[in-house]
């Protein structure tokens, strides 16, 4: 490639990097919109919580069925076109929740906006792999993937004043016209940074590489413990991220009888905790991995730790009376989880550049079925009111991440202990 493609490329790294932020918060606002939305929905449709559990784990029914196949795609064809094309996909299906009054019938327009957003990740991964320089790959996931909490940070709110202005289905209309300006954002960036799918990656052929496990231990990576121990934690950071997620607005109002207005003041203060929480373990994991000779196993023992800090400030909200509290504790936890992030989507692209799409993929599969669980578990235990059992349920599933990541780190520096 020409010096001069790869100078435009350096000018526009960073731009790049802003919009898959920006894609990465659109998502999640997608997610988590219609659980500011529940609470008035429900009343409207005559909806109880095992019919909202059914609806918020719809979205993952075709988000899961896709992860592997758009890690393939992504890894074939490039992840930038994927993401323009899915992109225009979700607008379609966001702008349709809105109509369904039919509790099926939403269930599977929500299943149909996670098979759009499915290839994400897996197309975000193999582009930053293929485009982006790998010295900075988990600041660019802590940066990227913190967008995740400002989804619901800014979602909250953000719904609410729609709601309280023009209703509830102005939530969905609004954010289905976001995500059409963005995929035409994208693809006019792209094409400008010099980085489709067309064009040869560079970026990251003359930099240094650590001795890692990388492509020849990795040529069929789904068969490695390092791979499945990463992708059955990431189910349980996944699991504790959605029963927040999706849940915190109505443990808000239903337990603590707040109204929308309190709740969404209160809801919002543990996202900014995160968000700050996984720019910062960006930038460590990177010094993490500049300065150890066995940088991948000792960012796995980052991510076993976060688990266990989340597991032991989520165990007691069970007992906390305060709401003051209670928000307290929630934003002590997250900044154990928000190490999680950074460190799980930069392993695939050092397991292997070639084939991190199909990586992601595969232990974002997991965090999908999180998200089917999580919903379905919850709802049916706070059926009754009983939202202490659904506290302790998040924590001993927290634990059980840390317990996996950690048991199968000693294989992640690439050389088989005895």
């Amino acid at each position: 490639m020409s010096d001069r493609m790869s100078e435009v490329k350096n000018k526009y790294t960073w731009m790049v990097v802003l919009a898959i932020f920006l894609c990465t918060m659109i998502n999640y606002l997608d997610r988590v919109n219609i659980s500011v939305t529940a609470p008035v929905m429900s009343k409207e449709y005559g909806w109880d919580t095992a019919s909202l559990g059914l609806i918020f784990s719809s979205f993952f029914w075709g988000y899961f069925l896709l992860q592997l196949p758009g890690g393939w795609l992504s890894d074939k064809y490039g992840g930038g076109r994927l993401l323009f094309g899915s992109a225009l996909l979700w607008t379609v299906f966001t702008f349709l929740t809105a109509i369904p009054s039919n509790l099926i019938v939403l269930s599977g327009v929500r299943a149909a906006l996670g098979a759009g957003e499915a290839v994400n990740f897996p197309a975000q991964t193999a582009f930053i792999g293929r485009h982006l320089p790998k010295r900075l790959v988990s600041r660019i996931m802590g940066f990227n993937f913190s967008a995740i909490a400002l989804g619901p940070f800014i979602g909250t709110p953000l719904s609410v004043y729609f709601m309280a202005n023009w209703g509830w289905r102005s939530v969905f209309y609004a954010m289905g016209a976001m995500s059409l300006v963005w995929a035409l954002f994208w693809l006019w960036l792209t094409r400008r940074a010099g980085m489709t799918d067309t064009t040869v990656p560079s970026v990251n052929r003359d930099e240094p590489t650590q001795a890692s496990p990388s492509e020849a231990i990795f040529e069929k990576p789904l068969t490695k413990a390092e791979v499945w121990g990463t992708s059955m934690s990431w189910y349980c950071c996944s699991y504790v991220f959605y029963f927040f997620a999706f849940w915190l607005p109505m443990y808000f109002v239903k337990a603590r009888g707040m109204s929308v207005e309190q709740m969404a003041g209160f809801a919002t203060i543990p996202w900014l905790v995160l968000f700050c929480t996984m720019n910062v373990a960006g930038y460590v994991v990177d010094i993490v991995k500049q300065k150890s000779a066995h940088s991948i196993f000792w960012r796995r023992m980052i991510f076993a730790a976060g688990f266990a800090w989340a597991a032991i400030f989520i165990f007691p909200l069970q007992h906390v009376e305060s709401s003051g509290t209670a928000v307290l504790l929630i934003c002590v936890a997250f900044m154990g989880l928000g190490w999680s992030w950074p460190v799980a989507f930069a392993l695939p692209i050092e397991y292997s550049p070639a084939k991190a799409g199909v990586i992601t993929g595969f232990m974002n599969s997991w965090g999908q079925l999180a998200g089917i669980s999580a919903p379905l578990i919850t709802g049916a235990v706070i059926a009754g009111g009983n939202w202490e059992w659904a506290f302790v349920i998040t924590a001993i599933i927290s634990i059980m991440g840390a317990v996996l990541v950690a048991g199968t780190s000693h294989y992640a520096t690439g050389v088989r202990q005895a």
